[in-house]
């Protein structure tokens, strides 16, 4: 059942950025910035959600992790309504904090566990349970697809594993000192390459995703990156996010070389705890600054959708799906989608009598973007 639809007003006009608060860091802005987005949050009883932390996005299927739950949810993207909910006494789910879907299959990691269930992702059945010591999980936290190649980072481990998508049996574990995978956290697959962000050795790692093979090891320091987080790798960027820095580095995925790095106070991150390059946006989770900022590539222009009104207590993980970005939020137990295309807020849809409430779009904020040639603020 639907909710109706209880519209947040829109903010007054002398109150453009930065909560309202003008400063020499943050001008009134005019029409440079971004578009705004219409914005739906969906959350309830019918949901199920408990502490949602990872995505996972199809055609018309989004996947929701539940770590606090042990139970995955599934919303049909073009309605937003909940189509499943899988319990963990049948998977055997425990704390999952890791999703990855393709060729028909979604792949859950469960971190205490030390496994990895596989199902089918149209029906939720269970094909297997990975686990065992054939498989040196140890703290599979990330996980990544690239054809039949399934990725899983050991945080605990120190080490990749590599298993075939197609039957589940195990094919390598990368580790030792030339890989410099130390508290693997985070994978990213595109164009035939891996890339691992590794937060004890500040170090992002490059990988030919067929073979294994080392291609570069990237220092982040170099990058003034600490403890680098999370990923995400398009066929030309790879963008590479540190909490403890603040920060977001731009490289080119090529060559590995530093593109552009994003500071993160100007424009809203205060612990990046998520990434996303889509159709020439770069995405960015904030998990202590309730909010989620949305960056140009190539011109610098920024929007930021901060707060609980859009259900942000500590969005967690990002991704794209039909014409929207989904946001997961860990606090908030909710899922947002930040919709393409100007327009009114979306109802947002709360089953089971949950009041759903609307929210308007943020006003721009200036980007500061600092490149190899030097610093450039865009408004």
């Amino acid at each position: 059942m639907l909710a109706g639809v209880l519209p947040v007003p829109a903010t007054s006009a002398g109150t453009a950025g930065c909560g309202g608060q003008r400063s020499a860091r943050c001008p009134e802005h005019g029409s440079a910035g971004l578009p705004a987005r219409r914005a739906a949050v969906y959350s309830g009883a019918g949901y199920g959600f408990r502490g949602p932390s990872a995505l996972a996005a199809g055609m018309r299927r989004l996947f929701i992790s539940n770590v606090l739950g042990n139970s995955v949810t599934e919303i049909n993207t073009g309605t937003g309504k909940p189509a499943a909910k899988l319990a963990s006494g049948h998977y055997g789910f425990s704390a999952p904090n890791a999703l990855t879907l393709g060729q028909g299959r979604l792949w859950v990691a469960n971190v205490p566990g030390n496994s990895v269930t596989e199902l089918n992702a149209r029906t939720g059945a269970l094909i297997r349970t990975l686990s065992g010591s054939a498989y040196h999980f140890a703290g599979p936290c990330a996980l990544a697809l690239a054809g039949r190649h399934l990725w899983v980072a050991n945080a605990q481990g120190d080490s990749l594993t590599e298993i075939d998508a197609a039957t589940g049996g195990p094919l390598r574990l990368l580790s030792g000192p030339r890989y410099r995978l130390r508290d693997p956290y985070a994978l990213a697959v595109a164009a035939g390459r891996l890339w691992v962000a590794s937060a004890g050795s500040d170090s992002v790692a490059e990988l030919a995703a067929g073979t294994g093979r080392l291609i570069r090891v990237i220092p982040a320091r170099r990058y003034r990156l600490r403890d680098p987080s999370a990923l995400a790798a398009s066929r030309s960027l790879v963008a590479v996010a540190s909490q403890a820095s603040d920060r977001v580095a731009e490289l080119d995925a090529r060559t590995g070389v530093l593109v552009a790095t994003w500071s993160g106070r100007q424009i809203g991150f205060a612990a990046p705890s998520a990434v996303l390059l889509a159709a020439g946006r770069l995405w960015v989770a904030s998990a202590v600054g309730d909010a989620v900022t949305e960056i140009d590539t190539g011109t610098g222009a920024a929007r930021t959708y901060a707060g609980r009104r859009y259900g942000f207590g500590s969005p967690a993980a990002l991704a794209a799906a039909r014409r929207g970005i989904w946001v997961a939020d860990l606090n908030s137990d909710s899922v947002t989608e930040l919709a393409a295309g100007p327009g009114p807020a979306a109802a947002a849809t709360a089953p089971r009598g949950a009041a759903g409430r609307s929210a308007p779009p943020s006003p721009p904020a200036p980007a500061t973007r600092t490149s190899a040639s030097g610093t450039e603020a865009r408004r």
